[in-house]
């Protein structure tokens, strides 16, 4: 059987969030730190994304000029996602997701536990070799 955890995912915008809040809220449902993973990422601020790196040869010509022509910096903004692993045990998930709404997430995934079974392949009964008995 292949089982698939609890989990429940949450992303928040960049510079809406509070990680430490909301980490301390959810250890006050009864979670464990070794549950909740932090995952801060940055991500280029809208519009700077496109924006235009100059050509080799300008470069070149600014050089040549005495002068060093750099490309534009993209800034970035910190863009935070929570993720939490609850096992087996769903029961939390609506309080955890409760807790995101609470703190302004952008988007909540919930994940529920489940048990898919597997096959292995080939013959059942294959020896050790991988060769069934003749």
């Amino acid at each position: 059987m292949f089982e698939r955890a609890s989990q429940v995912n949450a992303r928040f915008a960049a510079g809406t969030s509070q990680p430490r809040e909301i980490v301390t809220a959810l250890e006050e449902l009864g979670l464990t730190t070794s549950q909740i993973t932090v995952l801060e990422r940055t991500a280029p601020a809208p519009g700077l994304a496109a924006t235009a790196r100059p050509s080799i040869m300008t470069r070149l010509r600014g050089l040549r000029a005495g002068q060093h022509v750099e490309a534009p910096r993209q800034a970035s903004a910190p863009d935070l996602q929570i993720i939490v692993h609850m096992g087996q045990d769903d029961t939390l998930a609506e309080p955890v997701q409760e807790v995101f709404r609470r703190f302004g997430a952008a988007g909540i995934e919930h994940f529920s536990p489940t048990h898919t079974p597997h096959r292995a392949f080939g013959p059942a009964e294959a020896g050790a070799g991988g060769h069934a008995p003749e």
